[in-house]
């Protein structure tokens, strides 16, 4: 598996549609399932780029597709700052009215729900993000 280095700017959403549109191609994976990846990895990139590495002279972002068995496994990774935006992230108030809900944390949120697994790993000074999706499954 050899790893995708995207831009570390928020020019990165665009090439990730296209590199999900091309991987999802090449394994005939359906369009659901396309567009779930897309919709969590949009989201922990925007994250990426807003916060983490903000931070950080010489920022680096990084995706990995590949296919284990009945799974698409997507791992990303950056150089900045250690967050687990499973663990450190607030949690998304999905019970009040939109008027009243603060802003930020639904796309975490949502990330929980659509992937059937989901890990965070702090390995060699790298946030890394592990996403599995089943294939075939909806959410």
């Amino acid at each position: 598996m050899k790893p995708i280095t995207l831009t570390p700017d928020l020019s990165s959403i665009a090439e990730l549609e296209q590199v999900l549109e091309d991987f999802a191609s090449a394994h005939e994976l359906d369009m659901g399932l396309q567009n779930r990846l897309n919709l969590m990895l949009e989201e922990l990139i925007t994250n990426s780029v807003n916060y983490s590495l903000q931070t950080v002279s010489e920022p680096e972002l990084e995706l990995w597709l590949s296919l284990e068995k009945t799974c698409v496994v997507a791992r990303l990774e950056d150089n900045g700052p250690a967050f687990n935006p499973f663990d450190d992230a607030p949690e998304a108030d999905t019970t009040s009215s939109l008027e009243d809900r603060p802003v930020g944390g639904l796309g975490i949120y949502l990330t929980k729900k659509f992937a059937d697994e989901y890990a965070y790993e702090r390995v060699s000074e790298r946030n890394r993000v592990t996403l599995r999706c089943k294939i075939g499954k909806l959410p």
